[in-house]
């Protein structure tokens, strides 16, 4: 069965007995009601884990290392974390702060694994020395990943002094559903999982407590089958952070 918008609002008025939609412009009552239920039940899956596979950013060089990668430009501390974005709208909905690696391609091979170093500590224990050193272009290899205040940027400590590429996990956030055929994000066979959060709000709606709570507890068994399945482990890294490798 199709997991469009309105298949899904109709799959839920079939269940809790209610006619069915012929589209979701123009629902009133409960229909309109049910239809919200599955966006907000949508979102509460979206914000359920804040690195689901299935929101990857997925444009990986190398997906070991990150589904994202910047590149840097010499004398260049600050960089958007994605690219092109022209607002918090279209950014990112999650970075993992923790898993930034710097790869130079050029002979020899190096990897880095790059601290995550809070803007705080960074103007306090390496802005004043990394300036001066700006000033006078002396650069270096980054060793350190800061995060804007704002969260949209990330910066590099030191100020990268050649091109390297900055490998990271970032993660998407769907848009609402509002069309008749859009679709959700995750795999179709995950669609109970949303049918049993939105079951739950419309018992909620109708005061069933005791139908709303069979409901959440469905979601919540479901919920953390879904993570299971859909969400291995990153690779981590060993303790030592840094390794070199020389090409032929």
């Amino acid at each position: 069965m199709a997991k469009t918008y309105l298949a899904m609002a109709n799959e839920l008025l079939v269940e809790i007995n209610e006619p069915e939609l012929t589209a979701i412009t123009g629902a009133v009552g409960v229909q309109k009601q049910v239809a919200n239920c599955v966006n907000r039940a949508y979102f509460d899956i979206v914000d359920a884990v804040d690195d689901w596979s299935w929101l990857s950013a997925d444009n990986p060089d190398d997906p070991y290392y990150g589904n994202t990668v910047v590149a840097t430009e010499v004398g260049k501390r600050w960089y958007l974390s994605k690219a092109g974005s022209t607002g918090v709208d279209s950014d990112f909905d999650s970075v993992n702060w923790d898993m930034f690696t710097l790869v130079d391609t050029a002979s020899p091979y190096t990897i880095n694994k790059l601290a995550f170093t809070t803007l705080t500590v960074w103007r306090n224990s390496y802005a004043k020395a990394e300036e001066a050193d700006a000033r006078t272009a002396q650069y270096g290899v980054p060793l350190r990943v800061i995060r804007s205040s704002d969260g949209r940027r990330f910066g590099l400590s030191p100020i990268p002094d050649k091109v390297y590429n900055i490998h990271f996990f970032a993660y998407n956030r769907p848009t609402a559903l509002s069309a008749d055929t859009d679709e959700v994000a995750f795999p179709e066979q995950y669609k109970t999982v949303l049918l049993a959060r939105a079951r739950y709000y419309i018992y909620q709606f109708k005061d069933n407590i005791a139908q709303a709570q069979l409901a959440l507890d469905e979601y919540k068994k479901g919920l953390q089958s879904m993570a299971d399945a859909l969400n291995s482990p990153q690779p981590q890294y060993m303790s030592d952070v840094r390794f070199t490798y020389l090409l032929p």
